[in-house]
């Protein structure tokens, strides 16, 4: 049955599809596709991928037992064709931007890599069947909410090499406690093929509950990728490794975070075991996602756009950056969200991790953040014009900013407002 909808494009959403468009009904949280059938074939959808009884019958309505599953086995079946190197990458921060890195590391190759945040059970299946056209390596990032989400994936898609950046608290709330978080991000590891690799963050807490075979570190010192050293100038970050092949120094345009600069060691790793050279002026070309510790300068302020997310390990890494890269630090800070019955404890440290900084403007959309007491606060409001005329009240030339707060506190309007485009 499958090959009947060979170079047809898929979509969960009824409103997307266009003439020859397959649609797949599935059941979500609020919705259930199955409701929209009958619009999908109003707009054109060449089939209609169903696990329930509708009522009523059409040729072009295919029923399965799972549509998820379906899903599922399809992105299998197509890398299975062409049975890529598939690289698979998780880890509690930082997924997208290691993708984007090593996709850059490695163009000359023109891996494919699943769009965006496609890296879910129905994302990642999703991007592999609308856009993997045989390309020989597959860089693919991969998200987990609950331990047997990363297992899921790799019966998908299962990684040559698997990369593990780092297990932290990033939606503990959802997933469970620490312990089920690590189990889970481990799954990646035990996935791969079986004369494939491991690059796994330096940490005793994963290195302990794995064996040695094929797994290599990067970290600090002591790793296999080492990064030994690090600072920044006015417009680049200049850092040392420490690797087997020999010590490797570079000079990075725009500033790194720590954590950015982790990833490089990850991806020098990768690079390796590809048997392919580094390539330091590949980098050039190189920038960070959307949202993803973004720095533009504004009228003489360093503006830190890292809107797109955050936990506390991602808060702790960005403070330790921002106080490196400006006369004066502030930022603007909004809930950590999917934090659950620990929702206080991490609101309660980001104050500590705050009093770093020389002020903080808190937007208190939600009742989360109310936890939160630093004595660094210039201002608490929702009103994010409130929060955008006190910065520039307080914030001077030369000043740094940092905005970040979780996704669905939707920071961008406060940043939006700030450099002008809310009116």
């Amino acid at each position: 049955m499958i090959d009947i909808f060979k170079d047809m494009r898929f979509s969960i959403n009824s409103k997307d599809v266009t003439q020859g468009t397959v649609f797949v009904a599935l059941k979500g949280k609020n919705t259930d596709g199955h409701l929209f059938v009958d619009e999908a074939l109003k707009n054109g959808a060449e089939y209609v991928v169903v696990e329930k009884s509708l009522g009523f019958t059409n040729d072009r309505i295919i029923r399965v037992n799972s549509t998820l599953k379906f899903l599922a086995e399809l992105a299998r079946k197509r890398l299975e064709e062409f049975n890529p190197l598939v690289i698979g990458i998780t880890g509690s921060n930082g997924k997208t931007t290691m993708k984007e890195l090593l996709c850059c590391l490695l163009s000359h190759r023109e891996p494919f890599k699943n769009r965006g945040n496609m890296n879910t059970e129905i994302g990642l299946p999703l991007s592999i069947i609308n856009d993997y056209h045989g390309e020989e390596i597959a860089i693919l990032e991969m998200a987990m909410n609950k331990r047997g989400d990363i297992a899921y994936l790799c019966e998908i898609a299962k990684p040559y090499i698997s990369v593990l950046l780092n297990v932290g608290t990033a939606h503990q709330g959802v997933a469970g406690s620490l312990e089920d978080i690590l189990l889970g991000k481990l799954e990646i590891v035990k996935a791969r093929r079986e004369h494939g690799f491991s690059v796994v963050m330096n940490d005793e807490r994963l290195l302990s509950m794995l064996g040695n075979d094929k797994v290599v570190t990067f970290g600090p010192e002591k790793s296999d990728y080492a990064l030994m050293d690090y600072h920044y100038t006015k417009k680049s970050t200049r850092a040392s490794y420490m690797t087997p092949k020999g010590c490797i120094k570079v000079v990075l345009n725009g500033i790194w975070h720590r954590g950015h600069l982790l990833s490089l060691a990850a991806s020098l790793a990768v690079l390796d075991l590809l048997k392919e050279p580094f390539v330091s002026e590949s980098l050039t070309k190189f920038s960070f996602p959307k949202g993803r510790f973004n720095i533009v300068d504004f009228k003489g302020v360093k503006i830190i756009d890292d809107t797109y997310n955050a936990s506390i390990e991602s808060f702790r890494t960005a403070i330790d950056a921002i106080k490196a890269i400006g006369n004066r630090s502030y930022a603007v800070v909004g809930s950590i969200k999917e934090q659950g019955p620990y929702s206080e404890q991490t609101h309660r440290l980001l104050g500590q991790l705050l009093e770093a900084l020389d002020g903080i403007f808190v937007y208190n959309t939600d009742e989360e953040i109310n936890a939160l007491q630093c004595s660094k606060e210039l201002l608490r409001s929702k009103d994010p014009a409130l929060i955008v005329a006190e910065l520039g009240r307080v914030v001077k030339r030369g000043d740094s900013v940092l905005f970040k707060a979780s996704r669905a506190v939707k920071m961008e309007k406060v940043l939006q407002m700030y450099m002008g485009g809310v009116k």
